[in-house]
């Protein structure tokens, strides 16, 4: 038989229990607060924030990744691009067909071709270098709310000075590098049509592995 006093000491037992279950969130969530290092906040949702500059770059580059990065997929094996023969009347055929084939590979040839011209012209390197400062500079001056600029009386915005930036980049990229960068795409067209003609037509079942048009 339960005598009426203990009857109370379980209830007051019991909700002490509930009011202990109850508070025990709020007590785990401020020690996982305490356990993080300084500096780091925000909600646990599982994605690691970048701890410094190169991961910040990664992070921002990986949409772009994930856009335009099945592109290197196409890019067909060199030991395949290197095959020469003499055209057999069908000029205008391989032409039509290893433009599209090859796609990739002609690009990949272009921008080593542009990096290399680059860094061989001494004048060309040392713009481009001056230019990575200033942009460098300028991203970082440019996130200062109390940073202004005047130009003809007019005060110009953040997304007004960064359109500005890259209108000065473009004329002295076109003024400095623009020679190089014709040079190295006439020499590459030569190099893509004179391929495109001695290499033979890729095989049939090669080429129906993807059907999309050129880029």
């Amino acid at each position: 038989e339960i005598q009426p006093g203990a009857s109370l000491v379980w209830e007051g037992s019991f909700s002490a229990l509930l009011d202990a279950m109850a508070a025990l969130p709020e007590v785990v969530g401020a020690a996982v607060d305490a356990a993080l290092p300084e500096g780091v906040k925000g909600t646990m949702d599982g994605e690691k924030p970048p701890m410094n500059k190169v991961e910040e770059i990664k992070k921002a580059l990986e949409p772009y990744q994930k856009k335009y990065g099945h592109y290197l997929g196409k890019m067909r094996p060199w030991r395949e691009f290197i095959r020469l023969s003499k055209p057999e009347g069908d000029i205008s055929k391989r032409l039509e067909v290893n433009l599209t084939h090859y796609q990739i590979n002609y690009a990949a040839i272009f921008l080593v071709q542009m990096i290399v011209a680059i860094v061989t012209n001494p004048q060309c390197l040392v713009v481009i270098c001056v230019l990575a400062v200033v942009w460098m500079g300028f991203l970082k001056k440019n996130d200062d709310p109390n940073w202004q600029v005047s130009v003809g009386g007019m005060d110009l915005g953040k997304t007004q000075r960064w359109m500005v930036l890259s209108a000065i980049t473009a004329i002295v990229l076109l003024c400095v590098v623009g020679q190089v960068f014709f040079s190295a795409a006439f020499f590459c067209a030569i190099l893509v049509v004179l391929h495109g003609i001695l290499h033979p037509i890729p095989d049939a079942g090669t080429q129906e592995e993807e059907q999309d048009p050129m880029i």
